[in-house]
């Protein structure tokens, strides 16, 4: 595996709030010269760099990214054991409110 990112892909909680842990995240990884992705709950990585990983995937509607199928990822650490890593859970409703400013509406005028 060559590199693994995450991006944030729900507006943004603070931790009073219950922060982002249970947020949607996108999740890219470069096997070679090809970027696959897929969004999963959680910024938790789901392989690690000495892992091998193998995976099911499709073209999206546009053929520019390559989506991998979630439930289709197999990890092995490195000594051939297999591993289950990352938030595999999923939610009922995505969070799509923004959060308001932390001031009095009377101060938003700034």
């Amino acid at each position: 595996m060559g590199d693994y990112r995450t991006a944030l892909r729900e507006p943004s909680r603070p931790p009073s709030k219950g922060g982002n842990t249970a947020a949607l995240h996108g999740h890219s990884i470069k096997i070679g010269d090809a970027w696959y992705s897929f969004l999963a709950l959680g910024a938790q990585k789901w392989v690690f760099a000495s892992d091998t990983v193998a995976f099911d995937w499709a073209w999206d509607a546009s053929r520019k990214y390559r989506n991998i199928v979630k439930d289709s990822i197999r990890t092995l650490d490195k000594n051939g054991v297999p591993v289950v890593r990352g938030n595999r859970g999923s939610k009922p409703k995505l969070r799509t409110a923004q959060m308001r400013l932390p001031a009095r509406r009377s101060e938003w005028k700034d």
